[in-house]
């Protein structure tokens, strides 16, 4: 069964983080009634070094999965998950933190499916 039986036609949405200090920011969160599936993050540091973590916040459980944890990248450094599959459910959410003050931008993107209501 495809997502698009299980409720609205799917949709495509790219993200964008921006984060300029030692601090976790959310990147993403499934909305309501929905099913995201994560097929693309890319995350490049413009500035110094910095140690970063990519996590995942499962809602339900509320526990947080390591998906990347304490990767080093210097200036101008940058890492790619094109190859990816990971089913998101509403509340979770794709998180991303620096160990320093460096310039991180996050690309991501999701194929989104609403799920009917009832």
């Amino acid at each position: 069964m495809s997502f698009n039986q299980l409720g609205k036609p799917s949709r495509k949405k790219s993200v964008w983080g921006h984060n300029t200090t030692a601090s976790t920011e959310v990147i993403y969160t499934c909305p309501a009634n929905c099913v995201s599936e994560l097929v693309f993050i890319h995350v490049h540091n413009s500035s110094g070094n910095a140690g970063i973590n990519i996590e995942w916040y499962v809602a339900k459980d509320t526990y947080t999965s390591h998906f990347l944890e304490g990767k080093n990248l210097g200036a101008s450094e940058f890492i790619t998950f094109d190859q990816i599959s990971l089913v998101l459910e509403a509340g979770d959410e794709i998180r991303i933190t620096s160990d320093t003050a460096a310039h991180l931008d996050t690309i991501a993107t999701f194929i989104e499916t609403f799920l009917p209501t009832g």
